[in-house]
């Protein structure tokens, strides 16, 4: 490794240093936010504000990758634990957004109504859509950040199918075919979500059975990729596109066949 200029390090320290302390005052909102969330006995009540103490971890782990980004364009030096740290406030905001919105892909389109309800006027249609674009685009940079050859790019691939789902879960699906016309406002965001929804999900399928086929077939990889398949054959379904449900109900009864046939010779 070349010498590290002083004047290298001083450039780093104190660009670094305008993202520590915007880092330190959106963890003072974390704490505050925490405090309040374990007196909040509302259910509804909760799901809103865990949805709000997941966009401040988010936003503080945008600022620990750009602590980290600045640390490799000026020093050219990875610091794989503060990479960490920030991989682990993005689990955490998920874990949240899971808790608020659900985490489930394999059942009704609509198991949390409800809660869709009591947040239908606190989180608009262009709000979820934007959340999620900057969501994906912090993850993005975190591996970036972490490099092509990082161990840890396999981790993402969990996180992505997490974002996935949540991308699903943050649509009010109750309301998305009595509110598709253009003249109710937010009609362009709702598109928008919805079609990244279906990107996600979809990217995040092939990713999975990707996974399966060349690393060590995994069960489990097989079937995160056959439960995300069947959640978008639901979507179409529910949307009436007819060729791109059927498309995928092709795909996932040759994954399924593949899974059953190595299954089968795994137990020979």
């Amino acid at each position: 490794m070349a010498k590290i200029s002083e004047a290298a390090k001083a450039e780093c320290n104190r660009m670094q240093n305008k993202y520590k302390e915007l880092l330190h005052s959106v963890e003072v909102e974390i704490d505050k936010l925490e405090k309040e969330l374990t007196s909040t006995e509302d259910n509804f009540e909760a799901a809103k504000k865990k949805i709000d103490l997941a966009v401040l971890y988010i936003k503080a782990s945008s600022f620990v990758a750009t602590i980290c980004y600045i640390s490799i364009e000026h020093l050219d030096i990875r610091i794989e634990n503060q990479l960490n740290d920030g991989r682990r406030l993005i689990n955490k905001a998920i874990m949240l957004l899971e808790e608020a919105l659900g985490d489930y892909g394999d059942d009704s389109l609509s198991l949390n109504d409800e809660v869709h309800e009591y947040l239908k006027d606190k989180f608009s249609d262009e709000w979820r859509y934007k959340f999620i674009c900057s969501f994906g685009y912090v993850i993005d940079y975190f591996k970036f950040c972490y490099g092509e050859n990082s161990k840890w790019l396999q981790n993402f691939i969990e996180i992505e199918g997490r974002l996935a789902l949540l991308s699903k879960n943050i649509i009010d699906f109750k309301s998305y075919i009595k509110e598709l016309s253009p003249e109710i406002e937010g009609y362009i965001y709702r598109v928008k979500l919805m079609n990244l929804a279906k990107s996600l999900i979809s990217a995040s399928a092939e990713q999975y059975r990707t996974k399966y086929e060349l690393q060590d077939r995994r069960p489990d990889d097989m079937k995160m990729a056959l439960n995300l398949t069947g959640t978008l054959r639901r979507i179409y379904v529910y949307l009436n596109e007819v060729e791109e449900a059927e498309e995928q109900k092709k795909i996932y009864d040759l994954w399924k066949k593949k899974l059953d046939t190595d299954l089968k010779a795994m137990k020979k």
